[in-house]
């Protein structure tokens, strides 16, 4: 079982049935897990109406508790498999490879199976009756015995995962109610405190990649220096005559109207191929002319592209600044999480963690990483190193880069910022949160530079 494919399907159609109010048809009836997250959804018709940070809070407790049940149920679907796997070897096989094996299948059903669920006492009985020379008879006996216990393995698979869940599903709602309220106020708190700062604020916003017209990605003014044009027709008043050829440096504005005029088009090269064109016959002053000329430099920007954040949790960094610096993380991760996009976390100091958020498996791993904290110096050009190779995987191309920091660490090496700006180049931007600290030596090297001081706060 791919637990990573599952949980995507769960998640999508999470969000599907807050959309439609019913199930993708990606969902089959009988899946006992699609049908228990139908069931809470159903059970909470509020949601639409409340706060839809709730809706994503119980997304998030649904997540836990559907990938959690899928682990479980793992060791299930093996056995069940290589059940299924023995059924059909003993079906597949001659009278006499039955025969050689008839006593493992026994035991088998014996030990997993109520004569309710597979009669193997009626059965023998019907093999007893039979005249050991009627292999047809005895073959569909055992035929229709194979048939009721493949049956009974797939509901006795079935029957063990509901179990399972109405097992665990009952301490997940008292953990839900008992912690839904707390988990509520504690986001509701990182919210208000990233948001009373205005460059918090707009860091979310730019990392979200929610303003059309940022003015890193404004067109650029471009000079360019344009060939010899023809000077601007002259007036009737100043033609000294028409005249007719194909130098099309001196033909008429009617000629062009025509070659441009698909429907007229064969006619302008039928008049060119036989020197009809209409000319001045006073060749206009040729004339050249710098021009400046605001074009549309689209750079290949994802709508909402992957992120990059790194983490100084260096000693400079302790207390309220470290706080504040986690409360703006979770805020992203929140978002990136909603946006489904993906992003890889770096933590520095005296060395660099990396967590892959896009990884299976990997949110489970954020609290940990989170609690990651060293004393010491900071080694900005090893968490560079770090960002910039992760920049080169697909996954990351193009991806936003914020460095959340005092940036009390020394400027990139020349090859390190040549590297930044090759990544710019391809549509990446720098980004920077200067936390209680004024140091400007990375101003010209990043695209912006938030600074902020830090405030009194119950950071909770």
């Amino acid at each position: 079982m791919d637990i990573a494919k599952k949980m995507q399907e769960y998640d999508e159609a999470f969000d599907f049935y807050m959309d439609r109010g019913r199930m993708p048809d990606t969902i089959s009836p009988t899946d006992p897990l699609g049908g228990f997250l139908t069931q809470t959804l159903h059970d909470n018709p509020q949601l639409d109406s409340q706060d839809p940070l709730w809706k994503d809070l119980l997304k998030d407790e649904l997540m836990k508790f559907l990938e959690a049940m899928l682990q479980l149920f793992q060791p299930l679907e093996e056995q069940h498999r290589k059940e299924k796997e023995f059924i059909h070897v003993f079906l597949a096989g001659s009278m006499d490879k039955k025969r050689q094996i008839w006593s493992q299948a026994k035991n088998i059903i014996v030990h997993g199976y109520s004569q309710k669920q597979v009669n193997l006492n009626g059965y023998e009985e019907q093999l007893k009756k039979t005249e050991p020379q009627d292999t047809q008879t005895k073959e569909a006996i055992l035929t229709s015995l194979v048939k009721d216990w493949d049956k009974a393995c797939d509901e006795k698979l079935k029957q063990q995962e509901q179990a399972s869940i109405n097992h665990r599903s009952i301490n997940w709602e008292m953990y839900v109610k008992e912690h839904g309220l707390s988990d509520y106020k504690k986001h509701k708190r990182i919210e208000k405190i990233v948001y009373s700062y205005p460059e918090l604020a707009e860091i979310v916003r730019i990392m979200g990649r929610e303003q059309p017209n940022r003015k890193d990605e404004m067109d650029e003014t471009v000079k360019k220096y344009l060939p010899i044009l023809p000077s601007p027709p002259k007036p009737a008043t100043e033609i000294e005559e028409i005249a007719t050829g194909q130098s099309l440096r001196h033909m008429m504005p009617v000629e062009t109207a025509i070659m441009s005029d698909r429907k007229t088009e064969d006619l302008f090269y039928l008049k060119y191929a036989t020197q009809k064109l209409q000319l001045f016959a006073s060749k206009p002053k040729e004339e050249s002319r710098m021009k400046l000329d605001r074009q549309r430099q689209k750079e290949p920007r994802l709508e909402k592209g992957p992120m990059i954040v790194s983490l100084d949790t260096s000693g400079s960094m302790s207390g309220r600044p470290i706080q504040l610096a986690q409360c703006l993380l979770l805020q992203l991760l929140k978002m990136a999480k909603k946006q489904k996009r993906k992003c890889f976390l770096i933590s520095f100091s005296v060395r660099a963690n990396v967590l892959d958020l896009s990884r299976y498996g990997a949110w489970r791993q954020l609290d940990k990483f989170l609690a990651n904290y060293y004393s010491g110096g900071t080694d900005g050009e090893e968490m560079l190193a770090v960002a910039l190779k992760t920049l080169k995987n697909s996954n990351f191309a193009m991806a936003d880069v914020l460095i959340i920091s005092d940036f009390y660490f020394s400027q990139p090496t020349e090859p390190t910022q040549k590297k930044m700006k090759m990544e710019h180049d391809k549509g990446t931007r720098f980004y920077g949160l200067q936390i209680n600290s004024s140091e400007d030596s990375y101003n010209n090297i990043l695209d912006k530079i938030w600074q902020v001081k830090t405030r009194n706060h119950n950071f909770g």
